[in-house]
């Protein structure tokens, strides 16, 4: 494990500058997923890229005899979701109210200019991803043990996100989520061939469809004048 920590510190380097630039622009200058979405999409293109180019070797490796199947179904997931977010929000009252007391929260929204960039956003995050399961498979790790230490680590890098919404459900929910993403993306990336594309649209299915559910749910606890959903 001692061999791979220069590289899970550089990672780990890498994420926490990447974000702390993102948030202070997200703070500082408004930028958001959606008013600013090319721009925002294009700073996590950048990130991506050259956390792929720093460790390249590494990036190349989960390439290698790389076949056209799962690109197949990756286009067919961008279909479904394009489909989604252009009819949903014909049909699904959008919780305006909730947006104006919580704008920040737009990992909830359903918009197409958003799908552009929180796509390329867990893109970026997808990168990371494999990047640790590869440094820890190095280390010499089991599954169970690459699952524990992937966790821990996730966890670790994850909590400036998480505090972000302390104390609020959203931040129980991505942690839960977060856990469980900590057995699902390893063993897709090592046991699955191509796994890292499935591990990606997993990743980007979740937040569909907790936007999709949440926009479902808020709308009947409306109608059922229960106004407070959640509390904060």
């Amino acid at each position: 494990m001692l061999e791979q920590l220069p590289n899970i510190l550089i990672w780990a380097t890498i994420w926490i500058v990447s974000w702390g630039i993102f948030f202070w622009f997200v703070h500082k200058k408004n930028v958001d997923y959606i008013k600013y979405f090319v721009l925002t999409a294009a700073y996590f293109l950048c990130v991506a890229i050259i956390t792929s180019l720093v460790f390249r070797d590494h990036i190349a490796r989960a390439l290698q005899n790389f076949t056209a199947i799962p690109l197949i179904v990756l286009g067919l997931v961008i279909l479904v979701h394009i489909i989604l977010y252009i009819y949903l929000p014909k049909y699904l009252q959008e919780p305006k109210d909730y947006f104006e007391k919580y704008p920040k929260r737009q990992y909830l929204k359903i918009d197409r200019r958003r799908l552009l960039s929180k796509s390329i956003d867990i893109l970026s995050q997808q990168v990371f991803v494999v990047l640790l399961v590869i440094f820890l498979q190095d280390a010499g790790l089991a599954l169970n043990q690459i699952i524990i230490a992937f966790a821990v680590i996730f966890g670790l890098v994850h909590t400036p996100l998480i505090l972000v919404e302390r104390g609020t459900w959203p931040s129980w929910y991505f942690t839960v989520f977060s856990i469980l993403s900590a057995i699902i993306f390893p063993i897709l990336i090592i046991k699955v061939q191509y796994g890292f594309v499935y591990s990606y649209i997993v990743h980007w299915v979740f937040y569909t469809f907790t936007a999709i559910g949440f926009w479902i749910v808020y709308a009947k606890r409306k109608e059922n004048k229960n106004y407070d959903f959640p509390k904060a």
